[in-house]
């Protein structure tokens, strides 16, 4: 699946290398004061990078085909710690299909804040012992090649693999212990840069020491990942509009995709950028707006609630898609069977990707997820997605529902219909609650007279529980009753 080739050492004749010797001595000198530059492979793209669909951008356009992006990240923080290996996370999550995962670039010293079990931290920066003190700064004007090298390696490996990577450049601290154990603390550097006890400043532009630092590291993060075509930027993870308030943070925002824009103005590639979310900030240089846990209930929109207020639509959102790009985690928030509800919901509702993070990832239920996400994958491939919109409206009225049941559906007059039904309550701040039963739908469907091929699927295995050959007709609506279901089930209608 690799779409690159290794330029790997340049070979150069000595008369051509001799002519580069003032050159090579002014990058000399600006080692001196950056640090030692990562050694890694550049890549080639065969492809641009990772972008919107140019024939329907509520989709993907990656290496050349449409795509929906599915995963469910083991974690964000593997550039951070070195008892984390990335490798089999990777190979995994493309063994089941997935094609994504989701990496952040700042992450305090706090393994409460990281992860489960997190230990021997790395920076971005140069770290500086003192020994006599028994502590660790960090030298802000110095790079820690470690943590680079790391970053094109996870990258690398991610794109011979087939997996876009989302690059979360900054994040919410969230509290005062994660801001304490942040590098741009000014107690955890020589510099003395981040002597504020707000740890909202970190995500203002108010604090112009913090925010020199974080555009040098933003800016080289951008320059770094500029070869890449599995990459794109998010602006910042779940910003802290609640606290800092919308004005804040659409600064903020501006002041992130200026930065991008600035350093990419020079390079061949152009890379996608995402936000969370789009009820406090839009700007049309957003490819995708991200929405974390199904439900918000008044706190921030949630992913379903996305849906629901039409983010879905052209005529709402008419430049840019939207993802499900964290759910609750599984399995102290959720389990596997509930993150596969919002999944398919979410995908089957107009939605281009959904990403579950998942700390379990290895376990026996993080497999059942897997394997869940892996068969929407596989549905969604059965049939052209591209010319298909939110629409259900070839369920006619006279259709009789089963009671309580949550429903999306996706259309192309003519051509493809596609249903999911599911069985959840919304008990929970952040998902659904699973609620099985004994379920039947009794469908009387509209579609317009051909043949299709009709499909009842199970969500959990993929297995085929039904399926035939059908006639549509402006005359006569089409019976389609379901097999009988204990949590959820999916339709597709395609025609021949």
């Amino acid at each position: 699946k690799a779409s690159v080739m290794m330029i790997w050492p340049p070979c150069f004749p000595v008369s051509v290398i001799v002519s580069f010797v003032p050159l090579l001595m002014l990058m000399l000198l600006m080692l001196v004061f950056v640090g030692t530059v990562s050694c890694s492979p550049v890549p080639q793209l065969q492809h641009p990078p990772v972008q919107l669909h140019p024939e329907n951008n509520k989709y993907f356009l990656f290496r050349g085909k449409p795509e929906v992006l599915i995963s469910a990240t083991e974690g964000y923080f593997f550039l951070y710690y070195d008892n984390l290996s990335y490798s089999p996370f990777l190979y995994d999550a493309a063994s089941h299909g997935f094609n994504l995962a989701r990496l952040f670039m700042m992450a305090p010293n706090n393994s409460d804040f990281a992860c489960l079990n997190c230990t021997g931290y790395y920076s971005p920066w140069a770290s500086v012992r003192d020994d006599a003190a028994g502590t660790v700064k960090y030298n802000l004007t110095q790079w820690n090649p470690t943590w680079w090298s790391r970053l094109h390696e996870y990258v690398l490996l991610a794109s011979s693999l087939g997996l876009v990577v989302e690059i979360s450049l900054s994040t919410q601290m969230y509290n005062v212990d994660n801001w304490h154990a942040c590098p741009l603390y000014y107690k955890n550097n020589i510099q003395g840069v981040g002597n504020t006890e707000y740890w909202w400043a970190f995500n203002t532009i108010n604090h112009t020491d913090i925010l020199g630092v974080m555009d040098s590291f933003m800016s080289r993060v951008v320059s770094e990942l500029s070869a890449y075509d599995n990459v794109y930027f998010e602006l910042c993870n779940e910003p802290p509009s609640q606290t800092i308030g919308a004005v804040a943070t659409s600064q903020y925002a501006t002041h992130i995709l200026d930065l991008i824009d600035k350093v990419e103005a020079p390079l061949q590639n152009k890379h996608m950028k995402s936000f969370q979310d789009a009820s406090v900030f839009q700007d049309k240089r957003i490819s995708v707006y991200n929405f974390h846990f199904a439900f918000g209930f008044g706190w921030w929109v949630g992913a379903i609630d996305a849906l629901d207020k039409g983010y879905n639509t052209k005529n709402i959102l008419s430049y840019a898609t939207i993802a499900f790009n964290e759910a609750d985690i599984v399995f102290t928030g959720e389990t596997a069977e509930e993150s596969r509800l919002e999944g398919w919901e979410f995908l089957l509702g107009g939605g281009a990707l959904y990403n579950n993070l998942n700390y379990e990832y290895f376990s026996q239920q993080g497999q059942n997820l897997h394997t869940y996400l892996g068969c929407l994958s596989t549905f969604m491939h059965k049939f052209d997605f591209l010319g298909v919109s939110p629409d259900t409206s070839f369920l006619l009225p006279s259709s009789r529902l089963s009671s309580g049941v949550h429903m999306r559906g996706l259309a192309q007059q003519g051509r493809t219909y596609a249903a999911y039904f599911h069985h959840g309550t919304v008990e929970k701040v952040t998902h659904y609650l699973l609620t099985p039963g004994q379920w039947h739908e009794d469908l009387q469907i509209k579609i317009p007279q051909g043949s299709y091929s009709l499909q009842w699927v199970l969500p959990c295995n993929c297995t085929i529980l039904s399926s035939g050959l059908v006639q549509g007709g402006s005359n006569s609506s089409l019976h389609a009753p379901s097999p009988l279901y204990t949590e959820d089930i999916s339709l597709l209608i395609v025609a021949l």
